[in-house]
């Protein structure tokens, strides 16, 4: 009782006439909700079990400090820290603090998606098996469709007033914008008269070199690869099985393109604009 099925939805927006602008997200995230479950169908321990099997073979060398850090919103990165305090008080996160708060855990902190997969699960008010699990495996670079993006924590483009950062580590509300997102940036004076105290009042990043980290993952990433060359192609896009037997192709990010030898295939070559057609007098 009191369910309505993707059709009745899909078929009621058509129906009630209103313009394509209005409905085009709507439209987007309910056929997105269908995928999800056409995926779950297919690969039933999709919640636990990569799509791109050879995947399983992927090391990763987060640690479980970290990983507790991030659960409980203390990673020293305030944009994470907030998502990640949201998320525990109320059951909620909204979809790109999300997908900074994975891209963290995946990228930066090289912990398994399936750690995110289960916290997410055991936290959201609205959990779904399909759509959590699809998110995730396409944040751990595993799902049919490999994020092709990497989020940062630490620029705060989905913050730019600092408003939601501010109502969700309190300890930096003092802080001026232009160091809410970067407290280690903050001069000594401007952190005292804002009442912050870094590793006291507010942690310490957990991790410091950003960019070195990322490469961390990356090389665990291509050295998988390197050891699972039957599962690409000649472009370099990974392989998988469908339940049925047969194999297809999937997007497969260029920075994880390598061609049968074991090397990094180069980016390809962008196509030159057609040169617009003569004009011909009447």
């Amino acid at each position: 009782w009191g369910e309505l099925s993707p059709r009745q939805l899909h078929w009621a927006v058509v129906d009630a006439g209103l313009p394509k602008e209005k409905t085009k997200t709507f439209g987007r995230r309910l056929f997105w909700r269908d995928l999800a479950y056409f995926q779950l169908h297919s690969f039933p321990d999709m919640p636990t079990a990569p799509i791109r099997r050879h995947y399983s073979l992927l090391q990763w060398s987060g640690d479980d400090s970290r990983l507790r850090a991030w659960q409980k919103g203390n990673t020293g990165y305030p944009m994470v820290d907030a998502g990640m305090r949201e998320l525990y008080a109320t059951g909620y996160m909204q979809q790109n603090v999300r997908m900074i708060c994975a891209s963290f855990l995946v990228e930066y902190l090289d912990i398994s998606w399936v750690e995110g997969e289960k916290w997410f699960h055991d936290c959201l008010v609205d959990a779904d098996v399909a759509i959590n699990a699809m998110m995730w495996q396409n944040a751990g670079k595993s799902g049919i469709d490999q994020w092709n993006f990497t989020m940062s924590p630490e620029n705060g483009s989905q913050d730019p007033s600092g408003k939601y950062t501010r109502q969700w580590v309190p300890e930096l509300k003092r802080l001026p914008n232009k160091y809410v997102h970067k407290p280690w940036q903050a001069p000594a004076d401007v952190l005292k008269q804002a009442g912050v105290v870094l590793g006291q009042t507010y942690p310490e990043r957990i991790i410091e070199d950003l960019r070195k980290a990322r490469a961390v993952s990356v090389a665990n990433m291509l050295d998988m690869k390197r050891q699972t060359l039957q599962h690409i192609d000649n472009g370099g896009y990974d392989i998988i099985v469908l339940p049925d037997g047969t194999t297809t192709r999937v997007f497969t990010k260029q920075e994880y393109r390598l061609d049968k030898s074991g090397q990094l295939l180069p980016p390809p070559l962008k196509r030159e604009p057609r040169p617009s057609s003569p004009s011909h007098p009447s």
